[in-house]
């Protein structure tokens, strides 16, 4: 494994490690349309359908693997 503590040759964008020979790119920008993101907001209906799809994980997931039994974990349901 190389800490890249050897020193690092930089030609046109790119910096190239001079003992392992990993490369990498500085002389780029984000690829991202001028001006800033628009906002989008989701409305009620979605709000919904993402509890609804949460309850169905949570009930998957009971059904998959019921809780522990732990001794003193008297917090937590216990199937019998």
């Amino acid at each position: 494994m190389c800490a890249h503590r050897a020193g690092w040759t930089r030609v046109g964008g790119e910096a190239r490690c001079d003992r392992c020979g990993t490369r990498r790119f500085a002389d780029y920008g984000a690829l991202r349309p001028p001006g800033m993101p628009g906002v989008v907001t989701p409305g009620p209906a979605a709000g919904r359908w993402g509890d609804r799809a949460a309850a169905r994980r949570v009930a998957a997931r009971q059904a998959a693997r019921p809780w522990p039994r732990w001794p003193g974990c008297a917090h937590l349901p216990v199937r019998r």
